[in-house]
């Protein structure tokens, strides 16, 4: 995935740091997480990350099971790719990647995140 792409996706997506580092978090471990491991992990609040695993559900990059834990889960392999170059990305040009996600989305930002989106 071409890097203008990854940084277009994540700035019509990923909203804040808490929910990259969320999405990081979840596809490094490969395993569920609790809410309350989440918050002790990533050091933050309940309600920060409430709103981080409700927008990677959203992106459909993560799943919440039953029993209320969050795993990576994309929808798609082109998600998957997504994740993967976004991890990529983040190591090698972390201010790039926080630019991206501090950046104002506009109309056709989330156009192109909705391309990703399965259709109903």
């Amino acid at each position: 995935m071409q890097e203008e792409d990854v940084l277009a996706y994540v700035g019509a997506t990923i909203k804040s740091v808490w929910t990259l580092e969320t999405l990081l978090l979840l596809r490094r471990s490969g395993r569920a997480w609790s809410e309350a491991d989440l918050v002790r992990e990533l050091r933050g609040s309940t309600r920060t990350v409430e709103i981080s695993v409700e927008a990677l559900t959203n992106a459909g990059l993560a799943a919440v099971g039953e029993s209320g834990e969050v795993r990576f889960a994309p929808l798609t392999p082109v998600l998957e790719q997504f994740a993967a170059s976004l991890e990529e990305l983040y190591r090698m040009k972390p201010v790039e990647v926080l630019g991206a996600v501090a950046a104002s989305p506009n109309e056709k930002l989330h156009q192109f995140a909705n391309a990703f989106r399965l259709k109903e």
